[in-house]
């Protein structure tokens, strides 16, 4: 309807600028994005480039793989500030980093991708005791990513797990004895959802989608567009009637239901799905993942017999949303006839309301760091003095998920000696240049603070000290774009990096304080042995600190 408005009249920049709000806020990424393009060929057509620059920006971040991006890049080119073109180049730096080698760079970032998605699929079979097809993924890897175990500990505890030793010389994989314990989860989301079939062939093709799925959820900025996305993908994913996502404590009327209907199915009253979801929420609760074959007969679900009449559900299965101890809601499958859900759809459901928890808590710390505008407009890092609050915050949400947080510090140049060289406007501008190109490149679950006049700090969620070293070099090799007046070389980057210690039972204002510190004396060290030097200080004794 807003399209055919527009079509009608002629295209103006208030109304696509307000139409550009308008979809944003409705969580309609692909009408934003277009809408952002749009106003980039008007702006262009009119010779204001520093808007069309600030458009073409925003289309970037929301999908950088939108054709035609290049193009309208090198239409800026020399028509706005060399530092601002950088920064909107740096976007497209994981799709085209070089322009003269664009297929080289896009075939490693679709092999990383590749790698992770086996090795995802592969944990997920071997944890759920698809031995046989979890070998046929390793088999896979082994071909595509000869001797990769070598430099990666994820896939050679992978191998241990599912029992196999990867062979070059043509001998075929001999499983050991006795099978190896459990790893831990490879570190990458989740892959996706299995339609109702019984073949293992269907499950295993199924579980690609997750990290398709989890990419989404991690995108949304709130919760109602986390839960929304949740439950159209895994609605039209299922081919089922209904599905439901609502966020609610126990006891009390749900805070917020999302509904997905196919078509030709009527969406539901307010006041039915309120008393479906906190019915269903108890149950689940109370006995676990609820799979029910025939709704409308069951006991458990008497007191809301009435409702799931009038939904039309005659089979449901509902998930608890936990997070940690706490529970904070539900997710339900309905559909209007008779249906049996698979081991492996419980399965891959289960590893998906996990993901939609997680993806809760990011669009919350999201949300917290908006509201509290403690961003730097020029740079777009955030301001030290949100650093602890947001630390703590970050810590709490790895201590309950088990997962790990590391800070990274970085100093650039010597402070005294810029400023005694090139005057505080050089050194304040050029660490603005600096922000501007670590924050459009950094994960959207990382933070980056200005922590000093010419130091930034990170906070990497889910990043473990060996992974937080590649994010250095990653950062490092941004640094060749930028230079002080005068000077052929980069500016000298300096790291300390440290990773928190991660316990339950540790007080998480203690698990701060130590890591703070640990990072900071990183950052020393590295500083006494000269510029360019990156140095980690382990938890040696912190375990006993902490304590």
């Amino acid at each position: 309807m807003m399209q055919d408005l527009v079509a009608g009249h002629r295209a103006s920049p208030e109304l696509l600028e307000f139409l550009s709000e308008l979809f944003n806020a409705s969580n309609r990424e692909n009408d934003y994005c277009q809408t952002l393009l749009k106003l980039f060929d008007l702006y262009c057509s009119t010779g204001n480039f520093e808007k069309a620059g600030e458009c073409l920006d925003r289309a970037a971040e929301v999908d950088p793989y939108e054709s035609g991006h290049q193009k309208r890049l090198e239409m800026l080119r020399g028509k706005i500030d060399d530092n601002r073109f950088k920064v909107i180049a740096s976007r497209f730096t994981t799709l085209n980093h070089s322009a003269t080698e664009p297929a080289k760079n896009e075939e490693l970032s679709l092999g990383s991708a590749a790698l992770q998605d086996l090795m995802l699929q592969a944990e997920i079979l071997v944890q759920y005791g698809m031995r046989s097809k979890a070998i046929e993924r390793l088999q896979r890897i082994q071909e595509l990513f000869p001797h990769e175990e070598e430099k990666n500990e994820d896939l050679q505890r992978l191998y241990l797990s599912a029992g196999m030793t990867p062979r070059y010389a043509g001998a075929v994989p001999v499983p050991p004895s006795a099978p190896a314990k459990t790893l831990n989860p490879v570190t990458a989301p989740p892959t996706a959802p299995l339609p109702a079939q019984h073949s293992s062939d269907a499950d295993v093709s199924s579980l690609t989608r997750v990290a398709e799925i989890t990419r989404k959820l991690n995108h949304q900025s709130n919760t109602n567009s986390v839960l929304s996305t949740a439950v159209n993908e895994i609605g039209s994913q299922w081919k089922i009637s209904r599905c439901l996502a609502a966020m609610r404590k126990p006891g009390l009327p749900p805070a917020t239901v999302q509904e997905y209907c196919a078509e030709g199915t009527t969406p539901g009253n307010s006041a039915a799905l309120a008393s479906v979801v906190a019915a269903l929420q108890d149950l689940a609760i109370a006995k676990g993942a609820l799979s029910i074959a025939d709704a409308p007969a069951a006991p458990d679900l008497l007191s809301v017999r009435a409702q799931i009449a009038e939904l039309g559900v005659t089979s449901l299965l509902a998930l608890p949303l936990t997070d940690g101890e706490e529970q904070v809601g539900v997710l339900v499958l309905m559909h209007a006839r008779a249906r049996g859900w698979h081991s492996t759809d419980i399965v891959v459901l289960t590893a998906l309301s996990e993901q939609i928890v997680i993806a809760l808590n990011n669009a919350g710390l999201r949300r917290l760091v908006k509201n509290l505008s403690v961003t730097d407009e020029k740079s777009g890092l955030l301001k030290r003095a949100s650093y602890i609050d947001l630390l703590l915050a970050e810590t709490r949400r790895a201590s309950q998920q088990g997962t790990p947080v590391s800070i990274l510090l970085m100093q650039f140049g010597k402070r005294a000696a810029m400023l005694k060289e090139f005057g505080e406007d050089v050194v304040d501008a050029t660490m603005e240049q600096i922000g501007q190109l670590f924050t459009a490149n950094i994960r959207s679950n990382d933070l980056a603070f200005r922590y000093e006049m010419t130091s930034i700090a990170i906070i990497l969620g889910d990043t473990a000290e060996k992974e937080g070293l590649l994010a250095v070099e990653k950062l490092r090799r941004l640094l060749g774009e930028v230079r002080l007046p005068g000077k052929d070389h980069p500016v000298a980057l300096t790291a300390g990096l440290a990773e928190a210690v991660m316990r339950q039972q540790y007080d998480p204002v203690d698990i701060v304080t130590e890591v703070i510190n640990r990072a900071e004396q990183a950052l020393q060290e590295a500083i006494a042995q000269g510029p360019g030097k990156v140095v980690c200080v382990a938890p040696s004794n912190a375990a006993a600190a902490v304590a």
